[in-house]
């Protein structure tokens, strides 16, 4: 990269306005620019750091405001990038801080401090007021709950009646009549009664008298006939009696008779009675019977209790079961003459017997019974739900009686007053604390972002800048508190004692050439990200209101540095350099001298480019003719553009400059030169230039051009017109040809 070009037509002004009249303007690796304050030297830096900063590292100094930071506070500078600005906002910042801990002392005072009336008192007041009436409230809670567990005669609560069961029910606490009370009382001493239906399997009776008669009639056919027992069924029965009482063995003596009984008579009759025909029929009989005594054991196990049942249904109860129990012996009766049959008949086995001709009952219908007893339940239950009512109603009652005598009413009243109060009370003070809080993390965080701005410790850089001034200048830097503050202030020694002076104490020139030796320092440095990129560095009036002393120094280092004598700063085949001055006398200086040729037959216009800038245009000098040669040339080259644009109170400045030079190159006494003339003196005298300007809006009418017409006269009045048109060629500045 041996050029850079620059688009001028990007840079505008808010109001659409183009700065620059050229379309672009190219740059070498060493460029000088001329160019009065007001004519776009910044804009035109800002323009090449915009342009370049991608593929470049730009460095700008731009005056020592942008590298040297004043703290008035500690009367101190620092020095780093953007040490001005950064100083600037440490400065808005410490005075948000001050304003921040001025609000912080409010907002604290308000919450706790000394006065009883402080956020903080009236909250632990409005609390304990609170805590009180709960306290007060939460008792009378408890107590009421208790008297109301205990009260019995009737039991009007259950036994775990609590606190909070009698919260829940104030709000239906209602009072009640006495006769209510009475009344509800008796219902509480109701005993509820309980009586079950009858679960009744249908009987079939008329079976139960044919299985009897059936019976009955059956009878037991002899297969083997005893002569003695004559078919009589009194001596078979008898007989079969002798069988039960007497032991079966031979020579039993008989009971009746006296006579043993053989063994034969035994075997006989054992055979006669064992039949199969018998043992059949006595099963049956023996069977029939036990049906017919369960049947009877299940009638007579039924029973009733009159007291069951509610008053309102123990007649209509009493009559069904008396119906009931007439019916119950009727089918008793009929068992009995089933039983009695059936025992008959065990006695008559080989004979038939009458079947039995009797009425066949009906079975039971509990029906009624059962729905009386249905009724009778559903009144309990019934029962329990009014008892369960008459035992709320008078709780109720009670609660009535309890908040009345409590006044709890007004008790709550003044409770939800002390809470409302506590609510309002903390909301401030929460609001309070909140605003605490946040003024007190923004000043942390101010003070944060302020650590942050602060500068950091130059060490190398300050030692290599005193090693710079040593024998320039009868001070040097040095630290405000240690290495690790990162402000300096100018140690001085003065007779014997060592002084310090503060930055107010600096002159702008101390200033600026601190904040130069300082941007030369840190151009050596380099970030990772921009280690391999090529530099841009610009100085935008690198010298400004410096003594003869600081100026050689900055001209000087400014030669060192353009010249490569230390390549990692600058490097002549890579990097890029912008100097731009209002200054002539650092315009005349900083560039290479003369105008020779090298062995290729090269000037510094060649091998450098150079730039007037005037009135939006890059005027390009290529050669020593075109340019200035001394600063009493730039003098004219000034008025000439004043004249353009018609700045009369300039242009006398500058006259007046022009003819100071003068009289003193020619050795021209002043009163000689302005030979008396009433005019001359007004306007060009520069010993009264002070006074004149005090009073030149309205000491004179003149316009530009009758200012230069003046200006002319006074040469040719002193034999010096040639001198005038070799500078002057109508309005313009004339450059040597």
């Amino acid at each position: 990269m041996n050029e850079l070009n620059i688009d001028l037509t990007k840079q505008k002004f808010t109001d659409g306005l183009q700065i620059f009249k050229d379309d672009h303007v190219s740059l070498k690796h060493k460029n000088f620019i001329f160019a009065r304050n007001g004519s776009g030297k910044s804009t035109f830096g800002s323009l090449l750091k915009e342009q370049c900063s991608q593929n470049l590292d730009v460095r700008i100094f731009a005056g020592f405001n942008t590298v040297l930071g004043e703290n008035e506070k500690l009367n101190a500078f620092s020095l780093s990038t953007n040490a001005g600005e950064n100083e600037l906002v440490i400065k808005q910042k410490e005075t948000e801080i001050k304003a921040k801990q001025n609000e912080l002392k409010r907002v604290t005072s308000e919450i706790d401090d000394s006065d009883i009336h402080n956020l903080k008192a009236k909250k632990a007041s409005a609390e304990a007021a609170v805590q009180k009436n709960n306290i007060t409230i939460e008792k009378f809670y408890s107590d009421s709950a208790a008297y109301i567990k205990k009260t019995t005669q009737p039991q009007i609560s259950k036994t775990t009646y609590n606190k909070s069961g009698f919260k829940k029910e104030i709000s239906h606490a209602a009072a009640l009549q006495e006769i209510d009370v009475t009344q509800l009382k008796k219902t509480l001493e109701t005993e509820e009664l309980f009586v079950n239906t009858v679960e009744w399997k249908h009987v079939n009776y008329s079976a139960y008298l044919k299985i009897t008669n059936d019976i009955l009639k059956s009878k037991v056919e002899e297969k083997t006939r005893i002569k003695r027992l004559q078919n009589n069924q009194q001596r078979i029965n008898f007989a079969e009696e002798g069988m039960r009482l007497h032991k079966h063995q031979d020579g039993e003596i008989c009971a009746f008779c006296g006579n043993a009984i053989s063994e034969e008579t035994f075997q006989e009759l054992e055979s006669y009675f064992s039949a199969d025909e018998v043992a059949v029929l006595r099963n049956r009989i023996v069977d029939g019977k036990r049906k017919v005594s369960q049947l009877s054991s299940l009638i007579k196990s039924m029973k009733w209790t009159r007291a069951a049942f509610y008053p309102e249904y123990q007649k209509t109860a009493g009559n069904i079961w008396d119906n009931l129990v007439v019916h119950k012996k009727i089918i008793l009766s009929f068992c009995d003459a089933l039983e009695e049959a059936l025992e008959s008949k065990e006695k008559n086995l080989f004979s038939e017997l009458d079947e039995l001709d009797i009425e066949v009952p009906e079975d039971f219908d509990f029906s009624r019974y059962n729905s009386l007893v249905k009724n009778n339940k559903e009144y309990g239950a019934s029962l329990a739900t009014k008892k369960k009512e008459a035992q709320d109603k008078l709780r109720y009652n009670m609660i009535h009686k309890l908040l009345s005598q409590f006044r709890y009413d007004a008790k709550y009243v003044q409770m939800n007053e002390a809470r409302k109060t506590f609510k309002n009370i903390k909301a401030e003070f929460d609001k309070k604390v909140g605003q605490q809080a946040n003024l007190e993390a923004d000043i942390q965080n101010l003070n944060d972002q302020i650590d942050a701005l602060k500068p950091k410790a130059e060490v190398q850089a300050v030692k290599d800048i005193n090693k710079r001034l040593q024998g320039l200048v009868p001070w040097q830097l040095t630290y405000t508190e240690n290495e690790e503050a990162g402000y300096y202030q100018i140690s001085q020694t003065v007779g014997k004692k060592n002084k310090i002076r503060g930055v107010k104490e600096l002159s702008t020139g101390e200033k600026n050439v601190i904040a130069l030796l300082y941007f030369l320092e840190k151009l050596s440095e380099t970030t990772i990200q921009t280690s391999m990129s090529p530099k841009l560095i610009i100085f935008d009036d690198p010298m400004n209101s410096n003594d003869s002393d600081m100026q050689y120094l900055i001209i000087t280092e400014m030669q060192k540095l353009y010249q490569g004598k230390q390549r990692e700063r600058f490097d002549p085949q890579k990097d890029f350099i912008v100097i731009m001055t209002h200054n002539i006398h650092f315009y005349l200086n900083v560039p290479p001298h003369g105008a020779f040729k090298d062995e290729k037959g090269k000037t510094k216009y060649d091998k450098s480019d150079f730039y007037h800038l005037r009135q939006g245009s890059f005027v390009r000098i290529t050669d020593v003719k075109q340019d200035m040669q001394t600063n009493y040339d730039a003098l004219w080259i000034e008025l000439g553009d004043l004249a353009k644009h018609g700045y009369t109170n300039s242009m006398l400045n500058s006259m007046r400059r022009i003819i100071e030079t003068y009289i003193e190159f020619t050795g021209i006494k002043q009163d000689e030169f302005y030979q008396n003339n009433d005019q001359y003196l007004k306007l060009f005298n520069v010993n009264s230039h002070s006074a004149i300007d005090g009073l030149s809006a309205q000491s004179f009418t003149e316009s530009a051009d009758e200012l230069v017409s003046i200006f002319h006269r006074i040469f040719a009045d002193n034999h010096a017109e040639n001198h005038f048109t070799a500078h002057w060629k109508g309005d313009n500045a004339v450059f040597k040809h």
